[in-house]
């Protein structure tokens, strides 16, 4: 027996997957433990994992054929402002950039709510303070001439400064050096000599992109989580290894690949955003097999609501991202979040006086109410007093909910303003639903797309709960809750089906008519690096394979970034560049309108992107969560209970039902199905049945007009 094993450490949970080479797909919850080491909580869930298998923990490990992990570590750092004591490195005359912060920092990523009055926001805490920022006596040019050479003597010197300042990490970050890294290569040499264990990051390998801001705070972020990402995967992979397994684990990417550990760890910065990435490449590995081609991908946790979209069987990427009001170029799958899960806090506003669910979370510690250590109302305290929740069914039985604390918590947010308990605890969830909607409003429609023409998925300890409110309102026609048990998991089934995968991106500035020549030495040269590093990663050139993007836009409109496939540049040069003309209007003109589209501006090709796979064979993967699924008549549900449904604010006799229902037979609301690790609710008016592959869909009512 084998085992491919996938977990992603949450906020609140750790979820683990293991698939085996029959299919069967064994589910695993532990809490988080990111308080001590997050080594902790993985190995809590591999052992719930090694007991569901028949085996115990080292001979389960030792089965292991393939670990993948994704994780928070990176994030965490940033959020919390823990990570490691940075020097940069910048070009003389350039060390204010992190600073000046492109005059975006008050605003970059903060809520619209809190940009509306700027006075009332603020550039944040300084990742970096000024006096461990030193400038080094240099310059290259935009086309990557050395104007002056780099002043070696004072780097030594600045250098040693920074080491005597305590630094744990440096960064070097010069101008123009994604167009010559010639002077960086060289300053990391100059560390080495004098440092051979500082951790190094180098902007032209870490964000070669244009943006001075945008590129050193890449590289910043990445030697701020670098040292403690890197004693963390370390330590992982020695636990793992001292219990047998075959070999080195995989890590997650934030662009939903995976990496081997020793590269993974010189780029801890792909790790952000790893786990989100993690849930739409699990999406889009069961929509495929499904033949759903547009899907809202949505993941709510105990923490968090995250959003991906697939369009046309494609996940979106993106370029841009920032993190505690820094932004910075990684390229990653775009899944946008909020603070909009189990554990967000519902309070009365101080402004409005009405009630406000988040942005803050009650997380793990102390968690919901009901998880018997908080006192603070949360959208799970709210499930419970719905009795959406059965407090002696949460996690199948595994964790028993305390409702009193739950309906207390609820009840002095319901005093404050004036409701009954039930009022109070709906008023929670149409909130909280309806922030995630916004959210789902917002990403479909900037893509130029209508969500009513998406099958929604919903995964996520607390997605399956809430979709049927969600949903609705957003007047979709159908919820997919795949792998039906595995709902919950889903991020960990998707780190554990993804193949490597590693990006590569240069700057140009080809415009059209494109000259083919051009495009083919930037490609050329890009491939060639991308097979050099996966077979630094220990992978042949016959296994790996080669996809290659254009990112274009109108010529100095810098706020848009269209990715265009590359056709064969080895064909007729007129004929290949009106085809990518012609692709990049039809996708300009989905985005923006037809209105939009510009006559006499010229088109550019501004980077150029290589993408570099090796397929671990995940195509065997089954898509459905064989494990656990009972093989009983469904016609008659377990048990009922009331359910107060928001909606239609009254307490409904609901069926509750252990388990999806077999293909072919329905549910019908109002009614509770009960899973492994969380349950589907089925309103008044809808219903759900299993599909071919295992995926549980849930039946909306009719569209609103």
């Amino acid at each position: 027996m084998s085992y491919v094993v996938g977990v992603d450490i949450g906020g609140t949970f750790t979820d683990c997957v293991a698939i085996d080479p029959s299919g069967r797909v064994l589910t695993a919850k532990a809490l988080s433990t990111h308080a001590s080491s997050p080594v902790v909580g993985v190995m809590a869930g591999l052992e719930q994992l090694a007991r569901g298998a028949g085996e115990s923990l080292d001979s389960f490990v030792a089965a292991i054929d393939r670990f993948s992990h994704g994780t928070t570590i990176g994030t965490n750092l940033v959020v919390e402002r823990n990570g490691a004591r940075v020097g940069v490195v910048a070009t003389r005359g350039h060390g204010d950039a992190l600073s000046m912060m492109r005059g975006r920092g008050r605003t970059a990523g903060v809520a619209a709510d809190l940009r509306a009055n700027v006075r009332d926001t603020d550039k944040p805490v300084p990742i970096v303070p000024r006096r461990l920022i030193a400038e080094v006596p240099e310059r290259v040019t935009r086309d990557g001439t050395i104007l002056a050479p780099l002043d070696e003597d004072s780097a030594r010197e600045v250098i040693s400064d920074l080491i005597d300042r305590g630094v744990d990490a440096i960064s070097i970050a010069l101008l123009w050096s994604f167009r010559n890294p010639e002077h960086e290569l060289r300053l990391r040499e100059l560390v080495h000599e004098i440092d051979p264990r500082l951790y190094v990051s180098l902007s032209s390998e870490i964000a070669p992109r244009q943006g001075e801001y945008e590129r050193t705070v890449a590289t910043v972020i990445n030697s701020y989580v670098g040292p403690a990402s890197s004693r963390y995967l370390t330590e992982l992979a020695e636990e793992l290894s001292r219990r047998g397994i075959r070999r080195a684990p995989f890590i997650m990417q934030s662009n939903g690949g995976v990496l081997p550990v020793a590269v993974a760890s010189r780029l801890p910065i792909q790790t952000i955003g790893s786990g989100p990435a993690g849930g739409l490449a699990g999406t889009a590995t069961i929509a495929r097999r499904s033949g759903h081609q547009n899907v809202i991908a949505t993941d709510m946790g105990g923490t968090s609501f995250e959003v991906g979209l697939l369009i046309d069987g494609r996940p979106i990427l993106s370029s841009e991202n920032v993190i505690e009001q820094y932004t910075f170029k990684v390229s990653q799958l775009d899944v946008r979040s909020i603070a909009c899960g189990g554990g967000s806090i519902a309070q009365v506003d101080p402004h409005s006086g009405g009630l406000r669910v988040g942005p803050e979370s009650a997380g793990s510690s102390p968690g919901p109410a009901c998880y018997g250590f908080g006192s603070r109302p949360t959208v799970t305290d709210a499930d419970v007093v719905l009795r959406l929740l059965d407090p002696d069914e949460f996690l199948g039985g595994r964790m028993e909910l305390n409702a009193q604390r739950a309906a207390d918590a609820v009840q002095a947010l319901a005093d404050q303003l004036g409701l009954s308990l039930e009022e109070t605890a709906s008023g929670i969830l149409r909130v909280n639903n309806h922030n995630a909607a916004t959210l789902i409003r917002q990403r479909t429609i900037e893509q130029g797309v209508d969500p009513r023409d998406f099958t929604v998925y919903a995964f996520g300890g607390a997605g399956p709960v809430h979709a049927f409110h969600f949903a609705e309102e957003l007047g979709a026609d159908h919820v997919v809750i795949p792998m039906g048990n595995g709902a919950s998991t889903l991020s960990a089934y998707g780190i554990a089906a993804s193949n490597v995968m590693q990006v590569f991106e240069r700057e140009c500035s080809i415009t059209a008519p494109f000259d083919l020549h051009a495009l083919g030495s930037i490609v050329g040269s890009l491939e060639d690096q991308a097979r050099a590093a996966m077979r630094e990663a220990g992978f042949s050139d016959e296994q790996v394979t080669v996809e290659y993007t254009a990112l274009a836009r109108y010529a100095e409109q810098y706020l848009q970034e269209l990715e265009l496939s590359l056709p064969p540049l080895t064909g007729d040069p007129a004929q290949t560049s009106r085809t990518l003309t012609e692709a990049f209007r039809s996708q300009y003109k989905r985005l923006f309108g037809e209105a939009a589209l510009a006559v006499f501006q010229t088109i550019e090709i501004f980077a150029i992107r290589v993408t570099a796979r090796v397929d671990l064979d995940t195509q065997s993967i089954p898509a459905v969560a064989a494990a656990g699924q009972p093989a009983t008549d469904h016609a008659e549900p377990a048990r009922f209970r009331n359910v107060f449904w928001p909606g239609t604010e009254a307490w409904r006799r609901t069926a509750v039902y252990e388990g999806a229902p077999p293909t072919g037979q329905r549910i019908y609301g109002p009614s509770v199905v009960q899973l492994a690790h969380t349950s589907i609710s089925v309103a008044p008016g809808q219903h759900l049945e299993t599909d071919a592959i295992g995926n549980v869909v849930l039946t909306l009512r009719k569209k609103k007009a």
